[in-house]
């Protein structure tokens, strides 16, 4: 573009002394609205520009290049012209830039205030200096002088019959006010933009885009990514690559929006002007969705899924070993009464049902505070993940004898007729429900994404339907005798079946361990294995100290003691701090960013984002057996650029993604097609499923 315009500096046009400046490749004509002008009235002065067939000029934001019209006045004392009211701009892509600006014909408008002493009579005599860059494959200045004189009167005069209809249509043109109030905020990658109201109706939105009155506030050629929902429209912009200085005050533009009609499109240009978002209440952050989001989920639609979510999720592998625990006690009661078996289940959903809504505070509260969460947030923190190892680890080693007392955490307690039996029952759900949390099932993304808009009290609700239907099948269980006649007798087979479930345990505390590495070092890994032999000796002090008497029970307790102390100790030196954002992984694809992303569909080419997480054991199995093989081989195939977003830890890119398509966690994977919206795939992936929708790109 330099070298162009430097080529172009040779061929500057002449000048023009009239009201009409014709140049090359632009003709510009003046026209006065009225045909007198009091002393102390205003009129309206028009330059109305025709191009050359295929050349275009800039509005006042040109975008990556160019330049947009300038008019330097020569005046009387006292007139005043004010500044130019734009039309509409249009976009004009030139790869890899994008240029605001008009083809064909443009009319810019101006106010003239004339001066109340003005001697009535006497004409107004001003002089324009005028300079556009006009561009087709090179840029060209040119430049033009008009004269131009206004006659007055004592009274203003009728409107120009002549040049009405060019003053109707420039007013046409000209964006109108939005009546939407305009917030936004800015992130580290983005520009977010909320215009709340009704009216908005994602079915009917096909295009929305927006041009900022400032250079260097967004990326020009960025994807600018909408979600519509049903308390407004947000917009999600990369930032400008040239400029680190985020807006401050209030950021002007033009936001133009395409909605589908019956006879065609319609697209409506609205001027806006829209005020710093308040803590807390921030415009809503995105990065890639597209037209998504959760479309105004009805409350009732979302207790179903939530409760519908929860029942699929015990086919989820996080959580098998837990109910396998579970079965072992329900055997254990077959001969139990009635009464018994429906106070276990009982006591075991409001394990489950405690824990959610324990959740569910934390989940708000963050949320309300202004922090981007979403499921599985307590996972990205290293001491959660610590504990929840620990915990599993003491969870296996009581199944596999090395202490007793804590069996009834377990719900496999020796004495179901006490009372110690139903605390075993109810933390065994709240276990079944900490252990759940790295799982996605199919519907329960859906729904969790919905409580993102939802009051606190629905979204609590929300958390209490999925707890349910968690612990829905194990309470049917209870409560059907048919069920209970059907349990194998108890016998020493529930012995063995107990040591071995210790296993599952020990390997889902290994996987934390190594996730916990993923979020803050290896030095964190090695101080959590040694952690983890201190609870190891703690956990054998302790049932050492059950089988001894007087002073041995005191020293076993006090050993027990103090080895978990040292554990504890160890796990407080670990590091909050994630070593990075991005875990590297190995296979076909690249790391995603919001602005990698960007820069792919702007240049049309189709992509498959998979939004993982290391202690998302859902997102392991679908990377083991379907993100592989005929997977990539596909991507190869159809050219698909495969971006791979870590949310171990927490990114707020990555955050924002799942927000706009209504998303609280991962995984998610959506194919991004060279042209039209994303697309959403099921949380549980097939090989063919992904081979069938990338050849569809």
């Amino acid at each position: 573009m330099l070298a162009r315009l430097l080529l172009a500096l040779s061929v500057f046009a002449g000048t023009a002394q009239a009201s009409t400046i014709e140049t090359e490749f632009v003709r510009g004509d003046f026209h006065f609205e009225h045909e007198t002008v009091a002393p102390g009235d205003t009129t309206t002065l028009a330059l109305d520009m025709t191009l050359a067939p295929g050349w275009h000029t800039y509005w006042k934001n040109a975008g990556d290049s160019g330049q947009p019209v300038e008019v330097t006045w020569k005046l009387p004392d006292g007139v005043v012209v004010g500044d130019i009211d734009w039309p509409a701009p249009h976009r004009q892509p030139f790869d890899p830039m994008m240029n605001y600006g008009y083809e064909d014909k443009s009319t810019l408008l101006m106010p003239v205030t004339l001066p109340a002493d003005w001697p009535s009579g006497k004409p107004v005599d001003m002089t324009a200096d005028v300079f556009w860059l006009v561009c087709k494959e090179v840029c060209i200045p040119e430049q033009g002088i008009a004269s131009l004189s206004l006659p007055t009167g004592p009274e203003t005069g009728a409107k120009s019959r002549e040049t009405g209809a060019i003053f109707t249509a420039a007013r046409a043109a000209i964006p109108m006010p939005s009546p939407y109030e305009a917030r936004y905020a800015v992130d580290g990658t983005s520009v977010n933009i909320r215009f709340a109201g009704e009216g908005f109706n994602k079915a009917d939105v096909k295009d929305v885009y927006v041009f900022p009155s400032e250079w260097g506030v967004i990326d020009h050629a960025g994807v600018q990514l909408a979600s519509v929902d049903a308390g407004g429209l947000t917009l999600t912009i990369p930032r400008s690559p040239e400029n680190d200085e985020a807006p401050t005050g209030s950021l002007q533009g033009v936001v133009e929006i395409t909605e589908r009609a019956g006879d065609g499109d319609v697209t409506i240009s609205m001027a806006f002007d829209a005020k710093p978002a308040e803590a807390g209440a921030a415009a809503a952050s995105g990065s890639g969705a597209g037209f998504a989001g959760n479309g105004g989920m009805s409350f009732g639609w979302a207790l179903g899924l939530a409760f519908l979510g929860g029942m699929i999720l015990n086919l989820m592998p996080c959580v098998f070993p837990v109910l396998a625990l579970k079965a072992l006690s329900f055997a254990k009661m077959s001969n139990s009464s009635f009464g018994h078996r429906a106070a276990h289940g009982l006591a075991y959903t409001a394990g489950v049902v405690s824990l959610f809504v324990l959740l569910a505070a934390v989940f708000i509260g963050l949320r309300q505070a202004g922090t981007a969460i979403g499921w599985g947030f307590q996972l990205q923190n290293p001491y959660v993940v610590a504990g929840l190892a620990y915990l599993l680890f003491l969870v296996g080693l009581n199944l596999s004898g090395v202490f007793e007392v804590s069996t009834r955490l377990a719900g496999v307690g020796s004495d179901h007729a006490d009372s110690g039996g139903l605390r075993g029952a109810f933390f065994t759900g709240a276990l079944t429900a900490v252990v759940a949390t790295p799982c996605t099932a199919p519907f329960m993304g859906t729904a969790m994404g919905a409580t993102l808009t939802m009051p606190p009290v629905q979204a609590v609700a929300v958390f209490v339907a999925l707890a349910v239907g968690l612990a829905a099948p194990f309470l049917l269980l209870s409560l059907s005798p048919a069920a209970a006649r059907l349990m194998p007798k108890p016998g020493m087979w529930m012995v063995r079946l107990k040591e071995f479930l210790a296993f599952p345990m020990y390997a889902t505390a290994a996987l934390l361990v190594w996730v916990l590495g993923t979020l803050a070092g290896t030095d964190a890994m090695l101080a959590a294995m040694i952690g983890g032999v201190f609870i190891g000796l703690a956990a054998w002090a302790y049932g050492a100290s059950q089988d001894a008497g007087g002073r041995g029970r005191k020293w076993g307790l006090g050993a027990a003691a103090l080895a978990s102390v040292i554990a504890l100790a160890l796990v407080a030196q670990i590091s909050a701090t994630p070593p990075s954002q991005q875990a590297a992984f190995e296979g076909p694809g690249e790391p995603y960013s919001a602005a990698r992303l960007a820069e792919l569909r702007v240049q049309n080419k189709p992509v498959f984002v998979n939004m993982t997480a290391d202690w998302c054991i859902s997102c392991k199995v679908n990377e083991k057996v379907a993100l592989r093989g005929a997977f990539e081989e596909a991507l190869e195939l159809n050219g698909v650029t495969y971006l791979k977003g870590d949310w171990t830890a927490r990114d707020a890119e990555i955050t924002a993604f799942l927000q706009d398509f209504g998303r609280a966690g991962v995984p998610l994977y959506a194919i991004f097609p060279s042209e039209g919206d994303p697309v959403l795939l099921p949380q549980i992936l097939t090989s063919d499923m992904l081979v069938d929708a990338l050849g569809n790109v």
